[in-house]
């Protein structure tokens, strides 16, 4: 089942004033090398209309010029550009992705598919924003919900992320991005938690306006506390007070996910119980036989 924030989202986009069916979708301009062009046609038989929630999301209503989306190979000058556990980088401004298809899947990636989607996300998102400053948390946060849906495994992962180190400041997991790819990992469950709360407290609305007060030169921290009505600082205070025991711990123990994962530890124990036992008893028909062969020796 898709979570709240994603159905709001395409609410909007059925009940928006501006008739997304006849909008423009952004265009993408693939390349490739010679191995990884099977790759690039997949991409291109994507179809552009997904990228259309992300754009009324953001409040974009023009896609921009093209985007530029390169497929590069494991040791290439692109992938030696980004940290070993990236699956793929964005530069906002110059309309570029860049693909990484040798590192997919990892989280928060289960497909090419959807790092092309993270990635295009980042593009518009700074289009929306003209390329002025937003913070890592919520370009990722954004990123990430645009391009997959909110299930156990994220779930169960924010539980994890939580479980070391029990607040983390916005400041902190922008700072956790730049680390090593466990901590990345964290990162983006943190930020896009932290996004589909605001998204589902203040509004799906919330991003838009953000980003378009942004473009119009206003800071980032005053155009947060406009459209939320408290600070950043207030709005992850108000976070952390809801990440209990009953909200994430419960959910997460009593997913289906989890509930899976328990019947195959159940399956793993009791086949690996009855493997000894069939040893154990291998064992004493051996020495049975071999009693009796010395038995039948001495006779």
């Amino acid at each position: 089942m898709k979570p709240a924030y994603r159905a709001m989202i395409c609410l909007l986009v059925l009940l928006s004033a501006h008739d997304l069916r006849a909008a423009e979708p952004p265009h993408l301009v693939i390349e490739a090398p010679q191995p990884l062009l099977p790759l690039a046609e997949r991409l291109r038989g994507m179809s552009p209309l997904a990228f259309l929630p992300v754009m009324e999301l953001v409040g974009l209503e023009h896609p921009g010029p093209p985007i530029l989306v390169v497929l590069a190979p494991e040791g290439s000058e692109p992938a030696r550009l980004a940290p070993s556990w990236a699956a793929g980088y964005a530069v906002g401004r110059a309309g570029l992705v860049v693909l990484l298809p040798e590192r997919i899947p990892s989280y928060p990636y289960g497909s090419i598919e959807a790092v092309l989607e993270h990635e295009v996300a980042h593009v518009l998102i700074a289009r929306a924003a003209r390329g002025r400053r937003i913070p890592r948390w919520l370009d990722e946060g954004l990123a990430v919900i645009a391009s997959r849906t909110w299930g156990a495994e994220d779930r169960l992962r924010l539980v994890w992320a939580m479980a070391g180190e029990r607040q983390v400041s916005l400041e902190r997991m922008d700072a956790l991005f730049q680390q090593d790819g466990a901590s990345a990992r964290r990162a983006y469950v943190l930020a896009a938690a932290f996004v589909r709360h605001l998204l589902q407290d203040i509004g799906p609305e919330a991003p838009r306006r953000m980003l378009a007060l942004v473009a119009q030169e206003v800071p980032f921290e005053e155009a947060f506390t406009r459209v939320a009505s408290m600070t950043p600082a207030e709005a992850e205070a108000s976070f952390w007070a809801r990440q209990t025991f009953w909200t994430w711990w419960v959910p997460a123990m009593t997913s289906s996910a989890m509930l899976w994962a328990g019947i195959t530890l159940l399956a793993l124990y009791a086949f690996r119980r009855r493997h000894r036992h069939e040893a154990v008893l291998r064992r004493q028909w051996e020495e049975e036989e071999e009693e009796g062969s010395d038995l039948w020796n001495n006779d």
